[in-house]
């Protein structure tokens, strides 16, 4: 929803109501320091009309749209760890190289937005829901989530080593010396053969940029083999494709990938997409940039 700070006076609840000129709306109160989920609550029991109607005129109010749960993708959830969608009552929807949509009951403050961008390396968008229907979604979709992971070691006391795996020599220089620039270790594998076997070689390699569209084995023939080996299938992947299109995006998604990149890569933007994947795998600590 809008990046604003929660008004203290009165509930933004009933600034609503009384925008939408609803019955009851003027004798309507509601405590400022009310939970989300007591505030609709008690603005649906005083104003005599269900969540649902209420998501609408909460959505006309702020020029945006009702979520829709039943249309979530599943694989965006990947994007924002389960932690941090039940502290800040958030659940991803759908996601593009430079957005992710999210369905919300509650202002998003400034500082949550902001937490959100950091985690996912894209721009937040908000839809409006029900509070106890968000709740049911977010639990649903984060079921069985490991969000106890460690938390992350202090910034510099480790140097992770990134695998960059692409058949153009210039892209593989490009990336190294992105990566290089902000103190990441890098090593280069020009096709996915090499690749596998420097995953499973002795030196530990903490992150894989891979490239989807490769001679012999591409990026998802190795991205699938890499998720068989029990000792890799964790591994941080982040694909870099050419083809910005949401069938490609669920077939990497699917093949095991944690995020992906659009070509030609923008290096900014591809270094906060490593930081953010380095941020969720929080037991292998990221660099800060």
């Amino acid at each position: 929803m809008c990046a604003v700070e929660i008004p203290s006076t009165p509930h933004w609840l009933v600034d609503v109501a009384r925008s939408a000129e609803l019955a009851g709306a003027d004798d309507l109160s509601v405590r400022s320091d009310a939970s989300i989920g007591a505030a609709w609550a008690a603005a649906c029991d005083a104003l005599g009309i269900p969540p649902e109607d209420l998501a609408r005129h909460v959505a006309r109010h702020f020029r945006m749209t009702v979520a829709d749960l039943d249309e979530a993708d599943p694989h965006a959830i990947k994007l924002l760890q389960g932690s941090v969608a039940h502290r800040l009552g958030v659940l991803p929807l759908e996601y593009s190289d430079r957005t992710l949509v999210l369905a919300t009951s509650d202002h998003v403050t400034l500082s949550a937005e902001t937490e959100i961008r950091e985690a996912s390396a894209r721009t937040p968008e908000f839809r409006v829901v029900p509070p106890e229907a968000l709740r049911a979604a977010i639990d649903l979709a984060y079921r069985g989530a490991d969000d106890d992971r460690p938390a992350p070691a202090t910034a510099g006391t480790l140097r992770r080593h990134i695998l960059v795996v692409d058949d153009d020599p210039d892209q593989r220089l490009l990336l190294r010396r992105v990566l290089e620039s902000v103190g990441f270790v890098v090593s280069e594998a020009m096709n996915g053969r090499q690749a596998l076997d420097m995953i499973s070689g002795p030196e530990r390699i903490h992150l894989v940029t891979l490239d989807l569209a490769m001679p012999e084995m591409n990026g998802v023939e190795v991205l699938q083999e890499i998720r068989r080996r029990r000792t890799a299938t964790t591994l941080p992947i982040i694909v870099a494709t050419a083809y910005d299109s949401p069938e490609i995006e669920m077939e990497i998604f699917e093949a095991g990938a944690d995020d992906f990149v659009v070509k030609p890569l923008d290096p900014a933007r591809f270094l906060l997409r490593v930081q953010a994947v380095l941020r969720r795998h929080q037991s292998r600590p990221a660099i800060a940039l």
